[in-house]
């Protein structure tokens, strides 16, 4: 079906390349301010124009300030970049632009054109008399950077293959943050093979050789050393402390702790890291505790009538709280899901879904994080999940993050164990806690790994192997259904020690714990379409003391998470898409939408209301640059109870869905 508002703009689309061509360069400005559609077409056109008309500044603020936001994998608008860089003398940006083009190619043509330029800038670089040796060594170095560049899951290893372990990085605003070994023994650091193994601890605080801070309440100051490092000296009240280099860990951060109110100064002949000095004794909130419980992989439909016998801790922990049976995740993985969590965006909005470009969620998106953060609460992170690391840009709003990849057995027990010593070891303290456990991706992996969920499930169940092209895309298995099952009955068992802990602690009344998910399974049902609904209800469970007993079918979705959290902490936050839920004075939601944006595949599209499922897949892929034709599509409005095809019944309304999705999407338009 043609969508007008997508004819009208390739019709322009051909004019305007017509008068480009012809020079005819104020006509052709005249019709780009006309057009309403900002699409990747738009911006290249318009980088044209202003390259076209020497007007090269306002090329690449245009660029730089909307369309990358837009369009981050584009290689037209990252190409025009380039172009335009170059042609205001800014090289070295040039370089790195055109090498970026090559790794965004997505043909061989595109990466041919691209190589050819960046070579060509290479050798402006060799005759630039200003520009010294080291400098153009540097420049060529970090080109080669690129175009080996990976993604942000191999953390504490960054994308350019480098140990973060002793380095400092930053967040939006600036602020440093340190990686450093945790409990590592007598390891030092970590490499791409290791990094599996070894927990790391990020602190957020200041590099320096000199570090002033005051205190009225007993406080800890955590400290770690570079390569290099000398001894440790504290001058405050009544007190000239010396931490020689034999009693310093120079693999962790050493934690020192200050009991006298007054001025501190720490000092050294070397430059050291002073992470945010710990009160211990602030004045305590109402809801002492937040915690964030996230089970990836958690799927509703399984737990939602059988919650008391799979998950029975889970079940004693929450009967007395908030269930919703009606929450919809955003995306169909983890990368696209949590970010949503995170933003309170839809996929879409928030622009981190690409499984291996580079995209940190944090330079174009507010976290709500950075909300609790504000009000005082110390954030934590306890995480082994590779798609949530800190350089995704998860470490914006985080005091601590605590870390090991899942793939090195750092699994739900382990897990537990160190939330709970963290909240122990601060227990005076305001706590935003998120706790992630992975232990469910062994099920879709066909992994056989712990005890308890080997010996609880029947030989006859572990005869075949059925792997998906990914976890995602895992077919309807039986076999993995029960492995499923046994699996969450061990979470459940691990999870028990954390309720048992908070409640004996902090009190049920002065905590919210919500326990949440990403996504749900392919493999629970036979569907065709990929967003059925296992795939995409999730748990949303709250307890606390603000919570009230209710068992709730209000429609929801996982943008709605830490907007109705935040209203139960009376802490204030922009909700963006999300909405605080009408069961806590909110205004709810009349639809819950969930999409697949990804490269090599369709753009999917399920909505759900009150009375219908709308479906909607395109018959093209998505490009690797995130493009996609929308006027090419299959659709089919459901029933909610009976799944029927209700498409001709119910066509006004299919047919307003349709609008709906084009319209909401029209920027990926090829």
């Amino acid at each position: 079906m043609k969508n007008a508002k997508i004819t009208a703009f390739k019709k322009n689309k051909e004019e305007i390349i017509f008068l480009l061509n012809e020079g005819l360069l104020t006509e052709a400005k005249k019709k780009l301010d006309g057009i309403s559609l900002r699409n990747e077409s738009y911006y290249t056109l318009f980088a044209n124009y202003y390259y076209l008309s020497g007007e090269f500044q306002q090329g690449i603020t245009l660029l730089e300030r909307e369309a990358l936001k837009e369009f981050p994998f584009s290689f037209e608008i990252v190409y025009n970049l380039a172009t335009l860089k170059s042609a205001v003398g800014e090289h070295i940006d040039s370089l790195w632009m055109f090498a970026r083009c090559v790794k965004l190619a997505g043909s061989n043509e595109d990466r041919e054109i691209a190589t050819k330029y960046l070579n060509q800038v290479i050798e402006i670089l060799k005759e630039d008399s200003t520009l010294s040796p080291d400098h153009f060594r540097a420049a060529l170095d970090y080109t080669e950077m690129i175009l080996r560049e990976g993604d942000e899951r191999t953390y504490p290893v960054n994308r350019f293959n480098e140990s973060l372990v002793k380095k400092i990085v930053k967040d939006s605003a600036g602020n440093e943050y340190f990686t450093e070994m945790y409990k590592s023994m007598n390891v030092m650091d970590i490499d791409t093979s290791s990094r599996f193994f070894f927990k790391t601890e990020l602190l957020q605080g200041k590099a320096s050789d000199s570090f002033s801070f005051d205190i009225n309440n007993e406080t800890t100051l955590p400290i770690a050393l570079f390569e290099q490092y000398d001894e440790i000296v504290v001058e405050g009240p009544k007190i000239n402390y010396r931490f020689p280099k034999n009693v310093l860990r120079p693999n962790q951060f050493n934690y020192f702790t200050f009991t006298d109110p007054g001025d501190y100064k720490v000092t050294s002949s070397q430059p050291f890291f002073a992470a945010k000095p710990v009160n211990l004794e602030p004045t305590i909130k109402p809801v002492q505790a937040i915690i964030t419980v996230f089970v990836d992989g958690l799927a509703n439909s399984v737990i939602e009538e059988k919650l008391h016998n799979l998950m029975p801790h889970t079940y004693n922990f929450f009967s007395n709280g908030y269930i919703n049976n009606n929450c919809y995740t955003t995306g169909d993985w983890t990368l696209p899901s949590v970010a949503s969590m995170y933003t309170g965006k839809t996929t879409l909005h928030h622009g981190l879904y690409h499984p291996s470009n580079h995209f940190e969620l944090n330079k174009y998106n507010h976290l709500f994080t950075k909300d609790f953060q504000k009000s005082g609460y110390m954030t934590t992170q306890i995480n082994n999940d590779w798609r949530v690391t800190p350089t995704y840009g998860y470490l914006e709003g985080m005091d601590r993050i605590l870390y090991q990849n899942y793939a090195g057995g750092f699994t739900a027990g382990e897990v537990v164990v160190e939330a709970i010593e963290h909240l122990e070891t601060f227990k005076n303290n305001n706590h935003f806690m998120w706790i992630s456990l992975m232990d469910l991706h062994d099920v879709a992996d066909e992994i056989n790994n712990d005890l308890m969920s080997q010996v609880n499930v029947s030989a006859k169940y572990r005869q075949n192997k059925n792997l998906g092209a990914t976890s995602v895309l895992s077919a309807y298995d039986p076999n993995k259904i029960k492995k499923y099952e046994s699996e969450l009955k061990r979470i459940d068992l691990h999870l028990s020690s954390l309720y048992s802990y908070l409640e004996s602690r902090f009190g049920k009344e002065n905590i919210i714990v919500a326990l949440v998910a990403d996504h749900g399974q392919t493999y629970l049902k036979q569907d065709d379409f990929l967003l059925h609904e296992p795939r995409r209800k999730v748990p949303f469970m709250l307890a606390g003391g603000n919570v009230e007993r209710k068992i709730s079918n209000e429609l929801c979705s996982i943008i709605d998470i830490f907007p109705t959290i935040s209203k139960l902490s009376d802490i204030r936050a922009d909700s963006y898409e999300g909405v605080v839920l009408k069961d806590f004075g909110g205004i709810g939601r009349d639809t819950a939408i969930t999409e697949t944006i990804h490269p090599n595949q369709p753009y999917l599209v399920a909505i759900t209301d009150t009375e219908h499922i709308f479906r909607f897949k395109t018959i093209s892929n998505v490009t690797d640059n995130g493009l996609v034709d929308l006027e090419h599509y299959e659709a089919q409005l459901l029933d909610i109870k009976t799944f029927d095809d209700v498409s001709v019944q119910f066509n006004e309304k299919l047919v307003k869905y349709i609008d709906k999705t084009i319209q909401r999407a029209i920027k990926m338009q090829l």
